[in-house]
């Protein structure tokens, strides 16, 4: 069916466009060229195609030059637009630094020495922040931080922690009330910082004082132990770099209470290097305690220089106290021990274990793993002998652990 219908129409095609001959004669010669149905069917049908492709492509071109034009003025005023925004907003600014160029230079003539002063006391606050590390906490429940500790050993009522203080200069009051707040800021600080330094001596004073020792005593060994020497530099120089004017009121008591934050800094150190853990990381009873007792072997008053812990066999065995591991072995009397120096003369000493996991020259952390319990030695159950000693004397452990209950040492 469909080559019937094309052959109908290639039938009128030929009579619209019959076979043509085109004869050319030249020099008595004839000769002739013969155009087909076909011939004249393609040239005419390419014909059509390209007239209609130029009308397309002529269309295209003159709607697409009209699009562009339409942009172009589209992205003209939006130019324009943007250059009179432009153009007011830098007249704004320009106008605004002009004021405040202007306010800054009235205020900097007061300022200048109340900004010296708030200089002074950021520092003073960064040595707080580095001293205190964090606030106190209320209770000996320690529950986080560094060194918790409660207000005094006799009444750990809760003390009100310092408040943040921002040292700025941003108020955008009148010269003279901003410089009226700074002053009432200097003040605050100064009480607070003050507050600080002296509650955190008494109760550092306090925790030494639990374990029966004087704090000058501790402090001297550790200076006697240490290599001292150089050129004298003072508490002003070295807590903030240069040296304040101390017949200056404001400098004066600046300095006396970097002194005693410092003092404070020195105190917590012996606090933190104390054995105050309890040297048992399991559930325990205490048994025989320090001072005089009846031996269990001759049945006779003898003189029991540490304190005895019960628990299970292997029980882990934790270091008292951040040190350096002195002695790991065999004691006569103690079985397995291990020894532990602290430093500031002090010394622990963990006898009667079944295991030891420490060596001797170990550095260990307070509550550290350095055994597991056991009944070695002269013992007659599995137990912990835990005895401390301070420049070869033994002192009663009972005394730090209380102690240890006002502080918590990572």
């Amino acid at each position: 069916m469909i080559s019937g219908v094309f052959q109908k129409v290639w039938d009128i095609a030929e009579q619209w466009f019959p076979g043509r001959q085109i004869y050319h004669r030249s020099e008595g010669q004839v000769r002739y060229f013969e155009l087909t149905s076909s011939m004249q069917v393609g040239g005419l049908a390419g014909a059509v195609l390209l007239t209609g492709w130029l009308c397309f492509t002529t269309i295209s071109v003159a709607f697409h030059g009209y699009q562009m034009s339409r942009q172009t003025d589209a992205m003209e005023r939006v130019r324009v637009e943007s250059s009179r925004i432009v153009n007011e907003a830098m007249a704004n600014e320009a106008a605004t630094q002009a004021l405040f160029e202007s306010r800054v230079e009235e205020f900097r003539s007061t300022a200048n020495e109340f900004q010296s002063r708030h200089e002074t006391l950021s520092q003073l606050i960064q040595l707080v922040e580095d001293i205190d590390g964090e606030d106190y906490d209320p209770s000996p429940a320690l529950d986080g931080g560094r060194l918790l500790m409660a207000a005094t050993t006799a009444d750990p009522t809760p003390r009100r922690a310092r408040d943040d203080v921002v040292l700025s200069l941003a108020d955008p009051n009148a010269p003279e009330d901003r410089v009226s707040s700074l002053i009432e800021q200097q003040d605050v600080v100064l009480a607070e910082a003050e507050d600080a330094a002296e509650a955190r001596l008494e109760n550092l004073r306090a925790v030494l004082r639990l374990t029966g020792l004087r704090v000058d005593d501790v402090l001297a060994e550790n200076r006697e132990s240490e290599e001292s020497g150089g050129p004298f530099l003072s508490i002003a120089s070295t807590a903030f770099g240069s040296e304040l004017d101390m017949d200056d009121a404001f400098s004066a008591r600046v300095t006396r209470i970097a002194t005693r934050l410092i003092e404070a800094r020195e105190i917590e150190a012996a606090v933190n290097a104390l054995p105050l853990s309890i040297p048992i990381g399991a559930d325990y009873r205490e048994t025989s305690d320090y001072g005089a007792r009846i031996d269990p072997f001759t049945g006779r008053s003898a003189y029991h220089s540490g304190q005895d812990f019960v628990a299970y066999r292997n029980a882990p065995i934790q270091a008292a106290g951040p040190g350096r591991v002195v002695y790991a072995g065999w004691r006569s009397g103690y079985g397995r021990t291990v020894e532990i120096d602290h430093g500031y003369g002090f010394m622990t000493r963990y006898g009667h274990l079944n295991s030891i996991d420490v060596r001797r020259g170990d550095t260990v952390r307070a509550g550290q793993q350095i055994g597991g319990m056991g009944s070695t030695g002269r013992s007659t159950s599995t137990h912990l002998h835990f005895e401390v000693w301070n420049n070869r004397q033994t002192l009663n452990p009972e005394r730090f652990l209380r102690a240890g209950q006002y502080v918590q040492q990572n």
